[in-house]
Formats: C-alpha cells, sequence, structure tokens
C-alpha cells in the first residue's frame, strides 16, 4: 500500500525509505499519503480564486507603495527646497525685516 507521495511529480513510496531517496535525487518533497489534499475538484477552484485574490491584494499593495514613494519624494524635494538659501529662510528673513520696520 502507498503511503507516501511525492509533492512534485507522480512517484508514490510504500515506505519512508523510498521517499528520503527520491528526495535526496530529485529535490523533490514528499509527505505522507493521509496529508494530501484531494486532487481536482474543488481544491483546484478554491487554488484559483485564492491565487486570485493574492495576486489583488499584491497589485494593491504595489500601487499603494508606489503612491507613497511618490509623496515621499514630492515631500523631500519641498524640504530641500526650504532648507535651501531661496527657501522659506530667505523668506522669512525679509518677512521679518519688512516686519522690524513697522
Amino acid at each position: 500500500m502507498t503511503e507516501y507521495v511525492c509533492t512534485v511529480c507522480p512517484f508514490q513510496a510504500d515506505g519512508l525509505e523510498e521517499l528520503q531517496r527520491h528526495s535526496l535525487e530529485t529535490g523533490h518533497v514528499g509527505i505522507c499519503k493521509s496529508e494530501a489534499p484531494p486532487t481536482g475538484g474543488k481544491l483546484t477552484k478554491r487554488l484559483v480564486v485564492t491565487q486570485a485574490v493574492t495576486l489583488a491584494a499584491l497589485g494593491a499593495s504595489l500601487s499603494a507603495c508606489t503612491y507613497l514613494y511618490a509623496k515621499w519624494q514630492s515631500a523631500e524635494a519641498e524640504n530641500t527646497y526650504l532648507k535651501s538659501p531661496s527657501g522659506a529662510g530667505r523668506n522669512l528673513k525679509s518677512h521679518d525685516k519688512s516686519r522690524d520696520k513697522e
């Protein structure tokens, strides 16, 4: 009776030693047949739905990261301008001088 199956190829083994040998030769991973998921049917549909949801979430995360990166760049550019000699420091100093004259 087959107790172990490969998760990558159709290899089946009766004992753990056969599965370990197959794993060492191919690099594949094997599991106990009682732990193996059923093939076809609902599982395939579930995997497709899960994949679609995961891809949608990944796309949303990617667009959010792109948006936040653009906001960060604009804030960094504004900060650089404000620290520059022609930025806020110059404008505030001239404003202070005109206020002191009053």
